[in-house]
């Protein structure tokens, strides 16, 4: 199973549940880049992990050719009964491999691939998304029958209308959700002695373009003055990106505005948490707001294409445009002194809804369902 960047993020979450879900049942080898924490718990789990610099997707371009060729001698060197793509980067190493007959894989290996969001959704920069457009029609016209997994079917579905359907045709296409495993918040009380007056809004993901961290700060202006927001991530403890986001906030909002950095265990900042607010500029069905939900919590959604319909199955949700912040900051206020009111009764309605839409051990029995029916096709 290929990765990419080591940090902690919802991809390296998902090689570990996987991993978890699998063990036993096969023996697991796990590809990121130099790990920095976000493999930790697939290897605890029982994988092997390879590191190849370059495997992320701001390396450079000799740290692209090198991880290349370590990841190409990594895939013939073994007899892999299943290799499966789920960053960005390798899957694109390795398709276009495939597709200019650099690498032909062994009669018995099949190769799945997971879009863990759709390259040129909206949100995109429009230069990136064009050229997915156009790469994402090549490698799929070209490469040989692959598994694609997606999140959603709707995910399948826009990735036809722009690579065509006969050409989508030519691979077998699988459905995937995410989902989460935090555990018990039992365990992970917040802390008695934190000012009760105190709301705590909580952001998680790594610091980039994506998550739109600026826009999270700048609805801190248009909040309360008791309302405090962290920004968890890697990349979010960089001195660089911390002047940056101050720069575009009051001196006074500058204060509410806290910054975790990475965090070992996520269920602590959760357990202390009054909201989980997301505003990337696209997900495909982000694993940080899932677990947000099994932790009982409220969430605030972008308008990203999975949000609507997981804002339905939540009670207390919403799916925001946040152009307006404003108004946008008034529902928030209002949804999250609602929840603070009676924190106890909705933290279990939010599970319970949880239970319903994300069920980990549903999940689980999903992945082994499709591991069955594609190692046997």
């Amino acid at each position: 199973m290929f990765g990419g960047n080591g940090g902690r993020s919802g991809v390296p979450r998902h090689l570990w549940q996987l991993t978890e879900t699998l063990a036993g049942w096969a023996r697991l080898t796990v590809v990121s880049d130099r790990d920095h924490g976000g493999y930790v718990a697939v290897r605890n789990a029982g994988a092997v992990h390879h590191q190849i610099d370059g495997l992320r997707s701001r390396a450079g371009p000799v740290a692209l050719w090198r991880a290349w060729g370590g990841a190409l001698r990594l895939v013939r060197g073994g007899q892999w009964d299943l290799i499966w793509l789920h960053e960005r980067m390798p899957a694109l190493m390795l398709r276009l491999a495939l597709a200019l007959g650099i690498w032909r894989p062994d009669p018995q290996t099949h190769i799945m691939m997971s879009y863990h969001g759709i390259p040129f959704d909206p949100g995109h920069r429009w230069l990136a998304a064009f050229a997915s457009r156009h790469l994402e029609r090549f490698l799929l016209t070209r490469c040989p029958p692959l598994h694609l997994v997606f999140l959603t079917k709707d995910m399948a579905v826009r990735l036809a209308d722009v690579v065509g359907q006969v050409v989508l045709m030519r691979h077998h296409v699988h459905v995937l959700p995410n989902s989460s495993n935090i555990g018990m918040m039992a365990a992970v009380t917040r802390d008695v002695q934190r000012n009760q007056i105190e709301r705590h809004l909580v952001i998680t993901g790594r610091a980039g373009y994506q998550k739109n961290y600026p826009l999270a700060a700048r609805l801190m202006d248009h909040l309360p003055d008791n309302y405090v927001l962290t920004l968890c991530g890697t990349g979010t403890d960089e001195a660089q990106f911390q002047a940056r986001i101050r720069r575009l906030v009051r001196p006074e909002t500058r204060l509410r505005i806290r910054f975790a950095g990475s965090v070992d265990d996520v269920r602590r900042v959760l357990a202390a948490a009054d909201c989980y607010l997301l505003t990337s500029r696209y997900e495909g069905l982000p694993i940080g707001a899932i677990e947000a939900f099994e932790a009982g919590l409220p969430l605030v959604l972008s308008a990203f294409e999975a949000a609507p319909d997981m804002v339905a199955a939540h009670p207390m949700a919403l799916c925001l445009p946040l152009i307006d912040l404003e108004k946008d900051a008034r529902q928030i206020t209002r949804l999250t002194e609602e929840y603070h009111r009676n924190r106890g009764v909705h933290t279990a309605r939010i599970r319970q809804a949880w239970r319903r839409k994300y069920p980990y051990d549903g999940w689980q029995r999903q992945v082994r369902r499709l591991m069955a029916r594609v190692l046997t096709e």
